[in-house]
């Protein structure tokens, strides 16, 4: 499982609720189209920020996706959208454990400790990623800012300070 993650803002003088409502136009297009190999897409808003999640089941399925977003019946809502947004930038996550909800409430952004073995850190965080609702992404290729870790989350997790772990509450939109 693979997610495409698109942050984003509204550009200067974009009203609010006029963005939200485009997201949630593309994001109801790109459900309806059925396309091979998209499982789901949401909108967060995390301060003041968006944050749009694109569920893919494999990375063989991202282009046909990609093309598919901007083309057909999703081409204005997209284009309408992409009119409004400033500062997009994207990374690409795998799913390292857990499950991949996309409803979940919080992000928690952090960085595997220097010195630290990825098979150790995944010990380390088994406890949170085998309850439910709970997803352990990890940033794929260096594609993306970091840091390189996201812990998809139904609550508040507090993680090792020695990760340097960022808290965002996720808000649908």
């Amino acid at each position: 499982m693979l997610a495409y993650v698109f942050s984003h803002r509204a550009a200067g003088g974009i009203e609010i609720d006029a963005y939200e409502d485009s997201l949630r136009r593309f994001h109801r297009a790109l459900a309806e189209a059925g396309l091979s190999g998209f499982v789901a897409s949401s909108t967060f808003r995390i301060r003041g920020e968006y944050s749009d999640w694109y569920l893919l089941q494999s990375s063989a399925m991202r282009d046909g996706v990609n093309a598919a977003a901007v083309t057909g019946d999703r081409a204005g809502p997209h284009d309408a959208v992409a009119g409004m947004a400033a500062d997009g930038v994207g990374k690409l996550y795998k799913l390292a454990a857990g499950e991949h909800s996309i409803e979940a409430g919080f992000e928690v952004r952090f960085s595997k400790p220097a010195g630290m073995k990825y098979a150790d850190l995944y010990a380390l965080l088994q406890p949170f990623t085998a309850a439910p609702g709970m997803g352990l992404w990890r940033r794929m290729m260096v594609l993306g800012p970091p840091p390189e870790f996201c812990l998809v989350a139904p609550s508040d997790v507090a993680l090792p300070e020695e990760m340097r772990p960022e808290v965002f509450r996720r808000e649908p939109i």
